[in-house]
Order: C-alpha cells, then sequence, then structure tokens
C-alpha cells in the first residue's frame, strides 16, 4: 500500500479511536493541533523513529508553546492551565474587535482559550476547552477525560460529557452515550464502570443514551448546549417507591432535600444533593436500618431503587447468620421462635 500515515487534526482524538484506526490501516495515526488564528499549524506529533505520544497533539512546529495561569505567568512542565503561543504565523490581532484583542493577547502571546500542559520532552497534552470546564462547586473538571472513560468501556461508540445546572452547586455532570450495534448497557452498569476509574466528583449524575449526538451547524459536536438540546432526554419520568425499603430511601431523600415527593428513579445528586446531604441521608437511614452504610454506597446508587436494592443486600448476611444460629437451637425452641414471629 502507498498509504504511509493518517493525520488527525481539529476536535481531539480519543485513544481508542486512534488505536481502531492503526489497527485497521497498519500505519501512524499523526494527531497535529492548529487553529485559524496561527494560520494553521501549532504543533504535530512526528513520524517515526521520533516518539509518537498518543494523547498528546506532538512538538511546536515553528513557533513557541507556553501554559499560562489565569494570571498569565507561565506554568511549569506537567502543570495545567490555558495554551499559549507566539510566532510569525500568530495574527496580530481581531479586526475591528478590541475587546477580543485585550482578552486573547498577554505581553506579545496569543491564548488560545484551549487547556493543556507540557511535559518533559516539549509534547502539548490538550484536555479541553476552558469555556467547556464544568464547574461543579468550584471544582473545575474537563469533560474531555470523562469521554475518555467511557470511550474504553466495552459496547460505548460515542461518549460526550456536559455541564447541566445544579441547585447548590451550580453545574453537574451528565453525558450522552452512543452504544455500538447490538451492544446493551444501562445507567448503572457505565456509572460503576466510570466509578471504578474516576474519583466520585467526575462521574456523571445522569448518562443517557441517544442514536446520534447532537450537532451545530459545521457538524461538530458542540459541549455548550447540549443540556438545552437533550432537555426532554434529561427529564425523569416520575414512577413512585415499589417496596418498603424503596419508600423509606425516597423519605429520607425528601426529608433532607426539603422536597415534597422523590421517585424510585430520581438521582439524588440531580436533585440538588451533595457530598454533605449524602452523608446525612446516609446517617439517617443508618438509625432507621440499625445497619452501618459506607459513604461510597449512595455515589454507586444514587436513585431511591437502587440504593434500597443494595441495601437489601446488605442485611442479607444478618439473616444468614440468624438462620445459621437457629440450626443450632434443639429443634423443639426453634419452631416455639420461628412461631412466635
Amino acid at each position: 500500500s502507498s498509504l504511509r500515515f493518517i493525520r488527525s487534526s481539529s476536535a481531539a482524538l480519543p485513544p481508542p479511536v486512534m488505536t481502531g484506526l492503526e489497527e485497521t490501516f497498519g500505519v501512524p495515526v499523526i494527531e497535529s493541533y492548529g487553529m485559524t488564528e496561527a494560520a494553521h499549524q501549532i504543533a504535530s506529533n512526528p513520524l517515526t523513529p521520533r516518539a509518537r505520544k498518543p494523547g498528546s497533539v506532538g512538538l511546536a512546529t515553528g513557533l513557541k508553546v507556553a501554559i499560562f495561569d489565569e494570571a498569565g505567568e507561565t506554568l511549569a512542565c506537567g502543570r495545567t492551565g490555558e495554551v499559549a503561543i507566539r510566532g510569525p504565523n500568530v495574527t496580530c490581532g481581531y479586526a475591528n474587535n478590541p475587546e477580543a484583542n485585550a482578552t486573547a493577547f498577554c505581553r506579545g502571546w496569543f491564548r488560545t482559550g484551549d487547556q493543556g500542559h507540557l511535559d518533559g520532552e516539549g509534547y502539548l497534552f490538550i484536555t479541553g476547552r476552558l469555556k467547556e470546564l464544568i464547574n461543579r462547586g468550584g471544582e473545575k473538571i474537563a469533560p474531555r477525560e470523562i469521554d475518555e472513560v467511557f470511550l474504553a468501556c466495552p459496547g460505548v461508540r460515542q461518549a460526550v460529557a456536559f455541564a447541566v445546572p445544579h441547585p447548590s452547586l451550580g453545574e453537574d455532570i451528565a453525558a450522552v452515550v452512543v452504544l455500538k450495534n447490538g451492544a446493551v448497557a444501562c445507567e448503572a452498569v457505565l456509572r460503576e464502570f466510570a466509578l471504578d476509574r474516576l474519583p466520585t466528583f467526575k462521574v456523571p449524575s445522569r448518562i443517557i443514551f441517544v442514536n446520534d449526538v447532537p450537532k451545530g451547524a459545521t457538524g461538530k459536536i458542540q459541549r455548550i448546549g447540549l443540556a438545552d438540546r437533550l432537555a426532554t432526554a434529561l427529564v425523569v419520568a416520575h414512577e413512585a417507591p415499589a417496596s418498603d425499603t424503596e419508600r423509606l430511601v425516597a423519605a429520607t431523600i425528601c426529608e433532607v432535600l426539603g422536597r415534597e415527593t422523590v421517585g424510585r428513579n430520581d438521582n439524588f445528586f440531580s436533585l440538588g444533593g451533595d457530598s454533605l446531604r449524602a452523608t446525612q441521608v446516609l446517617t439517617r437511614l443508618q438509625h432507621a436500618l440499625g445497619l452501618p452504610i459506607p459513604v461510597p454506597t449512595i455515589f454507586r446508587c444514587p436513585t431511591p431503587a437502587l440504593l434500597a436494592n443494595k441495601l437489601e443486600l446488605m442485611r442479607e448476611p444478618e439473616i444468614d447468620e440468624l438462620a445459621a444460629e437457629l440450626e443450632k437451637l434443639p429443634p423443639e425452641e426453634r419452631a416455639r421462635l420461628l412461631n412466635d414471629l
């Protein structure tokens, strides 16, 4: 074959996609980075035998690249901040737009609006767009990290994390997922997968499944606005709790969050819950059930239906222990105790 390599630029290429391309075509995928303001090239991974790093957009090509903090000070290698560029191919400014120029330029450097870091060898890693960062209670979360976790899950073809409004945290995380043909998954399974690979505060409170992720006028996926575009899909239809344990969990969540009703499939964190309120819910449930409940339980089981099921499973060992003790009793005493229940 005359095919030597595949070049990828514009949107970030998820590592699983890069691996799939290379396995399919048998040639290296060279990821690069550019923008119109730099006419066009900024960085690129080199061809072999030089190092090519998956997840990186490579080395600077003919200009200088630095990482700035919010004040415009240069950060050391490994520190994450805003990517800034300077060189002869970088624009001098926007025509008739002094406000944009004042924001975009700092001491001769152009601030790209992209977030990333440089490693010790000068390779640039892009972690997202600053305007797409999710501000969850003061924690700035890059959605691309969440995308890549879900894309590593078997059966997931496409995944996009995005911000949704939250009553107390300001913003929370949701994700939209497209499954591969024939694949089967549910929100609970993907949440478990993510919890094993991400800190709990980075795991989406809602995961919805669609046949295709909505795109903007240019055909690109636009995280900003996805909450509005997917508003209908994000709504959870009310379903009343179906068991005594579900009713107990739902009533406890109502008390802590000051709500009148909570459905069995309502997500505690989407309703306005946070880590502090989660502890309050678990403390009250522990008193009601006489059962120690680890704090991570509510993060893995955030709905009354899931949490109630988990609590019932946690109580089964107690029943098994009681049954074992009953077996040790004389038959007459065992029968008497069982008749008294």
